[in-house]
């Protein structure tokens, strides 16, 4: 049974009606996911926006060609976005990518957006693992020194002081956050948020009562995390199912009661996974997005489709997911022989 604002009741017309909805908008959702209706029925939609992940765009296997279906049909809506956050991991891997290979990535993801999405629609962005230059510093035979190295390139392209932030928009607050903590050797990484951020975090919550959708690239609590992992790191008649730290958030206890203590969080969104799974705790729903890129444009991830989500926000604090998928179809290669 759902908790009260906490968006967890879907009814079976209501359903329905998300799923025609979105037929009737050019896309067929593969899941819809709706707010339950304020109790006069009386809720006004006050904004819409769009949450594309994972596009890891590339000119091989025609990413550059994806990616400017998925936003063309975005903005082709009956009712378009009225805002966009892209959930992280947006050029196919600057992270072991060479320098010269990055910014071909980096530079089609840029040409794409400006080709697509009207300069009147605001954008934001999240950090991907994958955004992060010269993680593997033998991969992209980097040195460290270079101009664009580590988070710099992500922030000189969007013009950001931080790889975190929050906003305000239509009566709701905005948070987007960092997953990505760099161990000292540079290459591998833990999911989670620490020292500034995490103070800025409870900062940020503390100083509003807006109802709040918080952004992060990986999953802070998400069922998906559990159908990531390859088939030889599975093992069914373990003692131990374990989650790996790279699939989900290390602190998600720690964040799980953050949000408790400020009940004006409704929605976590994120992506990584390239799967849709929604989680609903302790009046918190936890939406995993599938990818636009789906399998790094090989087709669906375990059943997932390439899509998008888009959130409509309600002036009662709840709010409606819908999945969109736009109808993409891998490149399929013939066989040799």
């Amino acid at each position: 049974m759902a908790q009260d604002g906490s968006n967890t009741s879907v009814s079976r017309r209501t359903l329905l009606g998300a799923g025609l909805a979105a037929i009737a908008a050019g896309g067929l959702p593969r899941a819809a996911h709706a707010a339950a209706p304020s109790p006069s029925g009386a809720a006004r939609r006050v904004l819409r926006f769009a949450h594309p992940t994972d596009i890891h765009v590339q000119p091989e296997l025609r990413g550059g060609e994806g990616m400017a279906a998925a936003f063309r049909h975005m903005m082709a809506l009956d009712e378009p976005p009225e805002l966009i956050i892209t959930g992280g991991d947006l050029p196919m891997d600057t992270a072991s990518t060479p320098e010269e290979t990055s910014r071909v990535q980096w530079d089609l993801f840029q040409r794409v957006l400006r080709e697509t999405v009207p300069a009147s629609v605001p954008i934001y962005h999240t950090l991907g693992n994958h955004d992060i230059f010269g993680r593997d510093k033998k991969a992209c035979r980097a040195t460290g020194e270079e101009a664009v190295y580590g988070r710099k390139w992500f922030l000189q392209n969007f013009g950001y002081e931080k790889t975190w932030q929050s906003f305000d928009r239509a009566g709701w607050h905005f948070v987007i956050l960092d997953s990505i903590d760099l161990l000292p050797d540079g290459d591998e990484y833990v999911c989670r948020i620490r020292g500034e951020q995490l103070d800025w975090l409870r900062r940020d919550l503390a100083s509003t009562a807006l109802p709040t959708v918080v952004v992060s690239h990986v999953p802070i609590i998400s069922a998906a995390s559990f159908f990531d992992s390859d088939d030889d790191e599975w093992v069914s008649d373990a003692p131990d199912l374990k989650v790996s730290t790279k699939r989900t958030h290390a602190d998600c206890r720690e964040l799980e009661e953050l949000f408790f203590r400020h009940p004006h969080v409704r929605l976590c969104l994120s992506g990584h996974l390239h799967q849709l799974a929604r989680s609903e705790y302790n009046g918190v729903t936890y939406i995993s997005e599938g990818a636009v890129c789906g399998a790094k444009w090989k087709g669906p991830k375990r059943r997932t489709p390439e899509g998008y989500g888009i959130i409509d926000l309600y002036d009662d604090g709840t709010f409606r997911h819908q999945y969109m998928t736009f109808g993409w179809k891998a490149e399929t290669r013939k066989k040799k022989g």
